[in-house]
């Protein structure tokens, strides 16, 4: 009798764990979908290009136009002007495109002493008629530097170059030959 159940048993225990196994596999049920981009490359619409200041930076723009360095001074206690120094040009024959500045990093780190050698760097973008769209200005407080705020997008139309004009002051006292360096992203909507 004890062999009679215990088959019994195991089958009926068999038969439990193989309808769980189904009834769990069959729960999962799945699909896909599928994705093939295609990526073709193009030359950037909005790019930086040179201004009537240019020489004045000692500059130097990328292969694509789409990075740019300058060499820039401040004076102790005397604000430093670059007109016309770099422009942002809108390529486009037919289309306007949004861009907006905003800050990425600066160097010397705060809490530095060398931070508080300077006193401004302000950009400030400009439309084709020369009136100011927005600044983007660093300024410290004591070893500290307080940071832009990211601008808003503004809007450059169909084949217009605006211009990036730069001030400069260190504060007076300031030690000679200490260098800051600051990295600016130009985010651009197409």
């Amino acid at each position: 009798m004890k062999k009679v159940l215990s088959s019994k048993a195991l089958k009926l225990l068999f038969l439990l764990l193989t309808s769980l196994l189904i009834a769990s596999a069959s729960a999962a049920v799945y699909y896909s979908i599928s994705m093939e981009p295609k990526v073709t490359i193009k030359q950037a619409v909005v790019q930086f290009a040179e201004g009537s200041d240019w020489s004045q930076v000692a500059g130097s723009i990328g292969t694509n136009n789409t990075w740019c360095s300058l060499s820039l001074k401040a004076y102790p206690n005397a604000t430093l002007t670059y007109e016309q120094p770099l422009n942002i040009s809108n390529t486009d024959g037919s289309n306007s495109h949004q861009f907006r500045l905003r800050h990425i990093s600066i160097t010397p780190a705060n809490g530095s002493v060398s931070v508080s050698n300077f006193t401004f760097f302000n950009f400030v973008v400009k439309n084709a008629a020369g009136v100011s769209q927005a600044s983007f200005n660093y300024t410290t407080s004591g070893d500290n530097w307080i940071t832009p705020s990211t601008t808003s997008y503004m809007t450059l139309t169909a084949n217009t170059k605006w211009i990036i004009y730069i001030e400069t002051k260190a504060a007076a006292g300031a030690t000679k030959d200490i260098a800051a360096s600051i990295v600016i992203a130009v985010d651009v909507l197409e």
